[in-house]
């Protein structure tokens, strides 16, 4: 009875927390089309790839192409932003920002003069609220920050394929490697990258009215900005981990142990979520159309002062400064969300808070 109680118990503290998220809307065919391009292009197309294998003569010009990309000079199109965006501005977009709405808020200008590395919190399962923002122009970024040339960063693995790679480059996507994050922001004014610094490990802390972040020992971040003199923008997407539904995990269970070896091998995780459907039924693997929010803080120069007191920076080890400059973007990250946290998280079971 006691343990009936305690289950019974546990499941009214959760409800509500649940009841709090905003109903998902209905949207149109068009909206739903746009959002399933970002969701299932790579699934797509793999089985793009695979089916050139299909017959001799596509295998081997998949394979004359493959290695070009992997070992030739196309290897650098992934680090260097050479390729011209051409989805970028595609207005179909558009849709894609409708189907949430997705709605982006700015705190101040950036100067184009100056670069930046914008650092997008959370991850969510698959950072749907960057793709509206950074890797393409459906919510208007271009004409908010003019003269910023912004690159979103991804895994490596992804530029390996034809076709997943070339559409990644369609949209500016480069390789999140330190080597592309030094080229495209040594490639003068504006130059800009972004970076969800989370990565796949926070994609298992999402759930719905959280935000619980893989920060505290992420700081390759600040080391690239103070490498080469660029701000840190801090980013925040309200209504990331309300886009699905997530399930338990148990540790040491079949899922938990792929989840684990995927992690290892590959980098990317697939959590236990499920969100609603395409066409039929009421669950899949497309994100539930609820509002997204994402607002974009001012930027940050690294406060040498506070730090050295006086004393040449000459003489201060990277590493100490690394960790200054972290922790001034910890600061500023919580500030921002606080300063918003009550008009776009108003559904949160828990503050803001870093797990890792």
């Amino acid at each position: 009875m006691a343990a009936k109680a305690a289950a019974k118990a546990a499941a009214g503290a959760k409800r509500p927390a649940e009841a709090r998220l905003p109903p998902p809307r209905s949207p149109s065919w068009r909206q739903k089309a746009v959002v399933a391009i970002y969701i299932y292009f790579i699934p797509v197309l793999v089985a793009a790839n695979l089916a050139m294998l299909l017959t001799r003569w596509t295998a081997v010009l998949w394979l004359l192409y493959t290695l070009y990309i992997n070992v030739g000079p196309a290897r650098l199109a992934s680090k260097d932003g050479s390729w011209p965006k051409l989805l970028r501005r595609a207005k179909f977009w558009r849709h894609f920002a409708d189907y949430f709405p997705v709605r982006l808020h700015k705190t101040g200008d950036l100067d184009p003069g100056a670069r930046y590395v914008f650092v997008v919190h959370p991850h969510g399962i698959v950072s749907t609220f960057c793709w509206p923002v950074f890797d393409t122009n459906a919510t208007g970024f271009a004409e908010k920050f003019p003269g910023i040339d912004v690159h979103p960063m991804t895994l490596g693995v992804n530029f390996r394929l034809p076709l997943v790679r070339e559409f990644l480059l369609a949209v500016g996507v480069a390789d999140a490697s330190e080597e592309a994050c030094l080229r495209l922001l040594g490639r003068g004014p504006g130059s800009s990258i972004m970076l969800a610094v989370g990565g796949a490990q926070e994609s298992l802390h999402c759930e719905p009215g959280t935000m619980d972040l893989v920060l505290k020992r992420r700081k390759g971040f600040a080391r690239i900005a103070l490498t080469t003199g660029a701000r840190l923008v801090p980013v925040i997407g309200f209504g990331e981990n309300e886009l699905f539904d997530i399930l338990p995990t148990p540790p040491g269970s079949f899922r938990a142990r792929v989840q684990a070896l995927l992690k290892s091998t590959a980098g990317f995780v697939l959590p236990n979520a499920v969100g609603t459907s395409l066409v039929f039924g009421k669950t899949g693997w497309m994100p539930h159309a609820r509002p997204l929010d994402v607002v974009v803080g001012a930027p940050l120069e690294f406060d040498i002062g506070r730090l050295l007191k006086g004393a040449p920076d000459s003489e201060m080890p990277m590493e100490k400064l690394v960790d200054a400059f972290h922790e001034q973007y910890c600061e500023a990250l919580q500030k921002l969300y606080d300063d918003h946290k009550e008009k776009f998280h108003k559904g949160r079971a828990r503050e803001m808070r870093l797990v890792e």
